[in-house]
C-alpha cells in the first residue's frame, strides 16, 4: 500500500514526536502536523466537501500548505496547488478549467484572487488562510476551531484514487492538469528515499513552490525519513547561508538559478557551510560551469535529478553514495524503468539519444478531461516525456534536451543546450537561451538571446565568430538579440516559448 495518506500516520507510527518542521521562527512536531491536518480534514467535510471534490490553493509556502494537503489526502479531497506567481488571468483559467469546489488563499494573494475568481466570492467558496478574515471569504481558524484532533470519517482510498491535480507549466500552450493518484506520489516519496538512502541526521531545507511536484515531493521527505526540515515562503541567499549556520543544514532542494545565486552572494566565503552533503538540483538544466564553481568555492557537489509533472515527479537523481558523472542526472530510482526509444517506438542502444520513456507506479493516471492526450503520452504503456536523452552502459540518463525544444535546421537536428553551452564559455555571456528562428531556407536557423555581465561588452559578430571555433556551421548563431535579463518560467528556466514568441511578434 503506497497510498499518500500512509506517510502522514507512519510518521506518527514509526518515529516519536520530534520536530519535524521550522517555519519562520515557530516549529511543528509530527504530531501537530497530523492533528492539524485532522482538524482542517473535518473542517474541510463540514463545509460540504466529498471525496473527488477539488480544492484550489492559491497559497505562498506556508505550513498549511502542507496540513491542507494531508487533509485532502485522509478525505479524498483533491488537492489542486497553484503557483503564487500566476496571473489573474492563468489563474482564472485554472479555476475554471478544474471546476474546483472551493479555493483557499493568503491575505497577500486575495486580491488576485478577487479579480480571477468573483463567481468564487459570490459563492462563499472562498477561504482565508491566516490574517483576518476579509468579507466575502470564510475564515479558516474559525471554521477549525471546534474540529476534532481525530478524523471524523475516513474514506476507503486506494493507489488507484487521485490525490492531487497539477498543472503543467504550460510550455506549449495552456496547462494541463496533471491527475496524480496516492500511489503516484507515495510510491515516487519512498523511491527517493530508499534509492538516495537520506538519513534522519540530515536536516533539510526547501524553499521550492509547494504547488510544483518537485517542491510537493520533496516537502513530503521528512516525513518519510524522520527529519527535520526548515522551510522557507520563498528563497533568500542570505537565510539560506543563514539557516545552514544556525541548524546544520545538510541537504538543500532546489533549481540551478537558486546555487547559481548562492554562488554569486557577495558575502558567500563568510559563511560556514561545512555541513552542505546533499545537495539537489532539478527542473532545469545545470550548467557544467557552475557545477565546477560551486564544488571549487563550497567543497561540495551539485548532484543532479531528472522528473516531470507527469511521473510525479523525480525520474532519476544522482546521490552521494553513488559515483558522480557530471552532467548526469544519475540512473532511475528503485521501481522505475527508463527507456530510450526512436520515432518509431524501437528501443536504443546505451549512448544513442533518443525519447526518454518511463514506466513504472509514479506515472500519472493522465490529463484531466484530455484523453486524446493522455493517450498520447502515455501510448504502449509507456510515459512518453518529450525530452531527449540517452543512458550510458551503467544506466545512467544523461538529458540532451526538450523534443519540443528541438531545432532542425537543413535536415539537421540540433539541441539549444549545445550552443548554449559554448556561449556560456564566453566571459561577456551571463546567460543564453537559444531557439528556432523560422528560415524560408532551411527551415530553421539558430536565434540565441543573450546577457551579459554587468560592464562587459561584446559584438553580435564576435559572439558568432566565438561559437564557429567550437560548433559545427548548422549549429551556430545566425542572429543574437542582447537582452538585459531573459524571461524565466517560475523554476527558473528560460522560457523558450516566451522568446519565440518574441520572434514571431517582429
Amino acid at each position: 500500500m503506497t497510498r499518500l495518506t500512509s506517510i502522514m500516520d507512519d510518521s506518527i507510527r514509526i518515529y516519536p514526536e520530534y520536530e519535524l518542521l521550522f517555519f519562520e521562527e515557530r516549529t511543528y512536531t509530527n504530531l501537530d502536523a497530523f492533528r492539524r491536518g485532522c482538524r482542517l480534514g473535518n473542517a474541510l467535510l463540514a463545509l460540504g466537501l466529498q471525496p473527488g471534490d477539488i480544492l484550489l490553493a492559491h497559497m505562498e509556502n506556508c505550513p498549511d500548505a502542507m496540513h491542507l494537503l494531508a487533509a485532502c489526502a485522509k478525505t479524498g479531497i483533491i488537492f489542486c496547488p497553484t503557483m503564487f506567481l500566476l496571473s489573474a488571468e492563468e489563474l482564472s483559467w485554472i479555476a475554471g478549467h478544474s471546476r474546483a469546489a472551493y479555493l483557499v488563499t493568503t491575505p497577500n494573494l486575495l486580491s488576485k484572487v478577487r479579480l480571477a475568481c468573483p463567481e468564487m466570492f459570490e459563492r462563499g467558496r472562498v477561504i482565508m488562510a491566516g490574517g483576518s478574515p476579509e468579507p466575502g471569504t470564510i475564515d479558516l481558524e474559525e471554521i477549525c476551531a471546534e474540529q476534532s484532533d481525530e478524523l471524523a470519517t475516513s474514506p476507503d482510498l486506494s493507489d488507484d484514487d487521485v490525490a492531487a491535480l497539477l498543472y503543467t507549466a504550460g510550455t506549449t500552450g495552456r496547462p494541463k492538469g496533471v491527475l496524480l493518484t496516492h500511489g503516484n506520489l507515495g510510491s515516487n516519496v519512498r523511491a527517493l528515499a530508499y534509492t538516495t538512502r537520506i538519513t534522519r541526521d540530515e536536516v533539510a531545507l526547501s524553499s521550492l513552490p509547494l504547488s510544483h511536484s518537485y517542491g510537493l515531493t520533496t516537502a513530503l521527505l521528512p516525513a518519510v525519513c524522520g527529519l527535520s526540515s526548515i522551510l522557507m515562503r520563498w528563497f533568500s541567499p542570505a537565510e539560506v547561508f543563514a539557516y545552514t549556520e544556525r541548524f546544520h543544514v545538510r541537504s538543500i532542494a532546489g533549481v540551478p538559478a537558486m546555487f547559481i545565486q548562492l554562488l554569486n552572494h557577495p558575502r558567500a566565503p563568510q559563511y560556514n557551510v561545512r555541513s552542505w552533503k546533499r545537495l539537489q538540483s532539478g527542473a532545469a538544466p545545470l550548467p557544467d560551469e557552475v557545477l565546477k564553481a560551486f564544488r571549487d568555492k563550497f567543497g561540495v557537489n551539485l548532484y543532479e535529478g531528472y522528473g516531470l509533472t507527469e511521473a510525479a515527479p523525480v525520474v532519476s537523481c544522482q546521490s552521494p553514495h553513488l559515483p558522480f558523472k557530471p552532467g548526469s542526472v544519475g540512473p532511475p530510482l528503485d521501481g522505475i524503468e527508463v527507456r530510450i526509444r526512436d520515432e518509431f517506438e524501437r528501443e536504443l542502444p546505451p549512448g544513442s539519444p533518443g525519447e526518454i520513456t518511463v514506466r513504472g507506479l509514479s506515472v500519472m493516471k493522465g490529463y484531466l478531461d484530455d484523453p486524446e492526450q493522455t493517450e498520447r503520452a502515455l501510448r504502449a504503456g509507456w510515459l512518453h516525456t518529450g525530452d531527449i536523452g540517452y543512458l550510458d552502459e551503467d544506466g545512467y540518463l544523461f538529458i540532451v534536451e526538450r523534443k519540443k525544444d528541438l531545432i532542425i535546421s537543413g535536415g539537421f537536428n540540433l539541441y539549444p543546450s549545445e550552443v548554449e553551452e559554448v556561449l556560456a564559455r564566453h566571459p561577456a555571456v551571463a546567460e543564453s537561451a537559444v531557439v528556432g528562428e523560422p528560415d524560408p531556407i532551411r527551415g530553421e536557423v539558430v536565434h540565441a538571446f543573450v546577457v551579459l555581465n554587468e560592464g562587459m561588452e561584446v559584438t553580435e559578430r564576435e559572439l558568432m565568430d566565438f561559437a564557429r571555433g567550437s560548433l559545427v556551421y548548422y549549429k551556430c548563431p545566425h542572429h543574437v538579440t542582447f537582452l538585459d535579463e531573459l524571461p524565466h518560467t517560475f523554476l527558473g528556466k528560460p522560457s523558450r516559448r516566451d522568446l519565440r514568441d518574441r520572434l514571431t511578434r517582429r
